[in-house]
This record gives C-alpha cells, structure tokens and sequence, in this order.
C-alpha cells in the first residue's frame, strides 16, 4: 500500500478517535457524590493526616456543592487542613472568602483565630521588617474586641504580649542604628514609640535609657532628668539603671 495513503488513513483514524472521546464530558472529582459523602471523604483523609489532600477535599464541596449546608464549614475545614499543613498563605485566603461570604455565621470567631495565628506563623524573625507581626497582631485585636468573652481571647491576649516583644524589639534595632549615625531626632522618635505604645515591653527598659543618653546628647537636661526619673521609678533594679551613672 502507498505509504502516503497509509498516513491519511492514520491522521484520519486519530482525527475520528478526537471527535468521538472530545464530545464526551469529563468526569468531575465529586461524580456520583453528594456534600455529605465528600466530606466525610475529606474529614478521613484529615484524621490520616493527609491534609494537603483533604485539603483539596474540602475545597470540591465548595466548588461543586456552593449552596450545601456543609459549604461552610468545609471553607473552614480546608484552611484548617491548609494550616495544618504549613500552607498559611492558602489558608487565610479560604479564611478571608469565609468570612466574607458568611458574617454572621457561628464559626466566625473560629475562623477569626484561625486567620489571625496563620499571621502569627508567617511573622519573621525580629531583625526583619515588622510588617507580619503588626498585620498579625492587628488580627488577634480585632477578634479580642469583637469577641471579648469567646474561648480564643485567652491565647490571643498571649499571642499578642508575644507580638509586641517582637514589635517593640525591631524598633529598637531602628532606633539603634539612626543613633549611631547621629541621626538623634530620627532614634528618639523609635524610642518613644516604644516606651508609648508598648510600655510593657522587654524593650521598654533599654528604651527609657536611651531617650536619656539621645536627650544629654542634644543637651535637653529636662527632658533627660525626666526619662531618667521614669526609668529609676519603673525599673528601680535593671540593668539599664546601673548605667545611668556612667553617663555623662
């Protein structure tokens, strides 16, 4: 047979065998399945520490099951998978659409935890950019005031102490380095924000004394007699108060 006639009929065939598969419609992941079976796939696939698939799971009953009773709380489920699976940025996502899309729904507390330590997870260390730890904090303030007496308050509150060492700490690093630089009302700036806004802060001692060693430098005695009296009073036994002799 003539070669080129056998590659006509070949092309064709495989055209044929397009047409006749193409017109056919692809089978979705829930085929035959109704919410309930799917998440209850999705629920044992989270028990067998499969989350990255169950995960998925969760997110085809929103996908193919959008106005099921089980919508919902399978958002919740699949960000809690994501997070459980060290995918935060995912899980926030699922959290945001959640909440979005369902504001008065009883998991809200839950899911405002939930976005807020997935936050948490994603804050760098203090030599870093304070940006995570203040949007993460943000999120735990936000739930502790719209759900002052819900169960997630008490970590929160902790989580947030944490937020603030973290915070306060970078500030200081800033302040530090504007001050080496002789950069004075530049560092002085860093060090009240610390010892305003976080007080309660490990930074706030060091903070305190250094306010009085920015102010000798400019000669502002009063208002270096005044940090130095704040600083006696607040840590009358630290270790930055021994040092205030030594300064000039």
């Amino acid at each position: 047979m003539d070669l080129r006639v056998l590659n006509k009929r070949s092309c064709f065939l495989c055209g044929l065998v397009f047409l006749i598969t193409g017109c056919e419609s692809p089978k979705t992941p829930v085929e035959g399945k109704n919410a309930e079976e799917v998440y209850l796939e999705a629920k044992n696939l989270m028990k067998n520490d499969e989350f990255e698939d169950a995960a998925k799971r969760f997110k085809d009953i929103e996908t193919y099951f959008p106005y099921s009773k089980k919508a919902g709380t399978a958002q919740i489920m699949s960000a809690y998978c994501n997070f459980k699976n060290g995918s935060y940025i995912d899980a926030i996502r699922e959290l945001d659409v959640f909440l979005r899309y369902h504001p008065s729904n009883e998991l809200v507390p839950y899911a405002m935890y939930l976005k807020a330590v997935s936050k948490y997870m994603t804050v760098s260390t203090v030599g870093r950019d304070s940006a995570q730890a203040k949007d993460a904090r943000k999120a735990f303030v936000e739930l502790i005031n719209r759900f002052p007496t819900c169960k997630y308050v008490e970590d929160s509150q902790k989580k947030v102490i944490v937020l603030d060492d973290i915070i306060a700490a970078h500030e200081m690093i800033v302040g530090r380095y504007y001050q080496q630089n002789k950069s004075t009302l530049a560092a002085l700036g860093r060090y009240n924000y610390v010892v305003s806004r976080f007080p309660n802060t490990k930074s706030a001692e060091e903070a305190f004394y250094r306010i009085v060693e920015c102010c000798k430098n400019e000669g502002l005695k009063e208002e270096a007699d005044n940090a130095a009296a704040v600083l006696k009073a607040r840590f009358p036994k630290g270790t930055w108060v021994k040092k205030l002799n030594q300064l000039k």
